[in-house]
């Protein structure tokens, strides 16, 4: 079995592809991010950051960040446009002493309903627990996302009974999140 961060993750399935994105995908992650409708309902991560500030990101997304150990921000492509960015899959916040880690996504608004951020969550969940031995995966989702929900227990998730309060989600000051849980059995 790999470590976590051993090498950045590659993940394949017959309708997308989960990789380190480039500089080349400058514009496409610019159109993801200057989109409220896709930040309505998730933290503002990188949000309506100018051309410069996302070239930044996009290095040290790939770079600096996974090389600290950090986080794993990657792409997710088509199979059929494998250059295009659509959207981010994020694994994020590993707790070594209890093998747990985050997961999220988003997507480029033109590609909703597709399918395509449940095989995301499934690449993450299998890349995470199977490959690299992670046994708990989080979610955390506002109660309003109910597509982002199904996608969650799609993969197998579980809604637990608590939730929990964090600030600037979507538009809201401090939100309240349905936490989800993934557990290796």
């Amino acid at each position: 079995m790999s470590e976590l961060y051993e090498s950045f993750p590659y993940l394949k399935s017959d309708l997308i592809i989960i990789r380190k994105m480039t500089e080349d995908n400058l514009d496409d992650l610019s159109e993801i991010t200057d989109n409220d409708r896709v930040y309505q309902y998730i933290p503002p991560f990188l949000y309506k950051k100018s051309k410069g500030n996302l070239l930044t990101a996009i290095r040290n997304l790939g770079g600096r960040d996974f090389d600290k150990k950090k986080m794993i921000i990657a792409g997710i492509y088509l199979c059929e446009q494998p250059d295009k960015l659509i959207g981010l899959a994020e694994m994020f916040d590993y707790k070594k002493r209890t093998n747990q880690m985050t997961i999220g996504y988003r997507l480029n608004e033109s590609y909703w309903h597709r399918g395509i951020a449940t095989e995301a969550a499934r690449l993450m969940v299998n890349y995470l627990c199977k490959d690299m031995g992670v046994e708990t995966l989080k979610a955390y989702v506002m109660p309003e996302n109910i597509y982002s929900q199904k996608v969650l227990i799609k993969n197998g998730f579980i809604e637990e009974h608590d939730t929990i309060q964090e600030k600037n989600w979507g538009t809201k000051e401090v939100s309240d999140l349905k936490v989800f849980t993934y557990t290796v059995l």
